[in-house]
């Protein structure tokens, strides 16, 4: 049986009172087969150390991933932070490490390390927090970013650890989740872009002693014939082409620059691949905001996800519209990836 995940923008554009938010978690909640919501990281968003326990306190179900970028806040504290909303939220808890791939929303948050050495140093912020976690005496930590003294919390998480999901492309990112990560998390690729990164990972953690599971995040438009799936998807399409010069669903900056999204990039010199993997997003947003897709009926979008769940994806991470996020559209086919994959 394989995972869904879904995201969830907790408080959206104009949005300044919390009663949408409740509906949407309440709706979500109610939903057996999303096993988890990643609520992301941005400097200009709402601060998820609010929403994500606000989140986890309206819900008794619902498990949730949210996203952290080392450099914020000292690993110990955000240590003793998601340790206490581990406990809290009864161990519906992970973690979605991302070092950055904007530099001009970390510079926003006073964080100026070079992209070279991020990796090395969410490395160490990891090296501290699992410490945290697990060691039942207080321990120094002398390193290369960070020193602390005494280290000790009075409440770890309920095992110890709290999951650890990430992604990227670049040699770096590959080796720092497979030492580190429990779940590797893959934007949309074609089947044989899939494989290779699968493969490259599994390969690099073996050296570690290790095993990795695979999230794969796509952006599903559903018709009940497919000349019905792309209407959907072309009218997404004219959306997004119409807001361009206003960043409305730019996810980053076009001059920042990394290998995943350069890679997204090559995707699409053609439009379609494989069955229905459709890269019509990846180009209008510039390889950003996890906009690859795949169209058509039910019945043809849960054949090719089968082909992913076959090459080793235990995950998938679905949104739809726009924005890449949830709709009650999704409910349906949620269920079947839950049953019948």
């Amino acid at each position: 049986m394989v995972d869904v995940f879904t995201g969830l923008q907790p408080l959206e554009i104009g949005e300044d009172n919390p009663t949408a938010l409740i509906r949407r978690a309440t709706e979500l909640n109610a939903i057996d087969a999303v096993d988890r919501v990643l609520v992301g990281y941005s400097s200009i968003w709402p601060h998820n150390h609010s929403t994500a326990p606000f989140l986890a306190a309206l819900t008794d179900k619902l498990s949730l991933i949210v996203a952290h970028r080392p450099g914020v806040i000292h690993p110990t504290a955000a240590a003793r932070y998601f340790a206490t909303l581990d406990v809290l939220s009864a161990g519906r808890l992970a973690i979605n490490l991302v070092t950055g791939g904007s530099d001009k929303d970390l510079h926003r948050e006073g964080d100026y390390l070079p992209k070279s050495e991020r990796y090395a140093r969410a490395s160490e912020y990891l090296d501290v927090m699992k410490a945290a976690w697990s060691e039942p005496e207080p321990f120094d930590h002398r390193g290369q970013y960070y020193t602390a003294e005494r280290v000790r919390l009075l409440t770890q998480p309920l095992e110890r650890h709290v999951p650890i999901f990430m992604g990227g492309e670049s040699d770096a990112a590959v080796d720092f989740g497979a030492s580190h990560a429990d779940t590797y998390m893959l934007w949309g690729e074609p089947i044989a872009g899939t494989r290779e990164r699968i493969d490259r990972v599994c390969a690099t953690a073996e050296g570690y002693g290790r095993t990795v599971n695979f999230s794969l995040s796509l952006r599903l438009f559903i018709g009940d014939t497919d000349d019905e799936a792309w209407e959907v998807a072309r009218e997404v399409e004219h959306t997004i082409r119409d807001a361009q010069g206003t960043h409305k669903f730019l996810r980053s900056s076009p001059t920042d620059k990394s290998v995943g999204r350069e890679r997204q990039l090559a995707l699409t010199e053609e439009e379609l691949h494989d069955d229905c993997f459709w890269t019509g997003l990846v180009k209008l947003l510039g390889g950003f905001a996890n906009s690859a897709a795949l169209v058509g009926t039910e019945d043809r979008i849960l054949e090719t996800l089968a082909k992913y769940r076959d090459i080793g994806v235990s995950a998938f991470l679905i949104t739809t519209g726009a924005e890449a996020a949830w709709d009650p559209s999704l409910e349906n086919i949620a269920r079947r990836i839950k049953k019948e994959l």
